[in-house]
């Protein structure tokens, strides 16, 4: 999974959606030009590190397996 980025309007708060910085600097740009149209885009960059391979897969599978030994545990 690649780095993903998400901008916050330093007027409103608007947050954009999580994805490339690309499409993140477009977001908060169309954003500003209807919402502020005579501020100079401004704000917060966020940036969330792409997955190591892990993620929310392997917590899905611990769960799974401690479930398991729980269930097994009972009988």
């Amino acid at each position: 999974m690649a780095d993903s980025y998400r901008y916050r309007c330093g007027e409103c708060g608007h947050r954009t959606a999580w994805g490339s910085e690309s499409q993140g600097e477009q977001a908060i740009e169309t954003h500003y030009a209807h919402r502020h149209p005579h501020i100079v885009p401004g704000g917060v960059v966020e940036f969330r590190k792409g997955s190591s391979g892990c993620g929310s897969g392997c917590l899905i599978a611990l769960g799974i397996v401690v479930l398991l030994l729980i269930i097994a545990s009972r009988h």
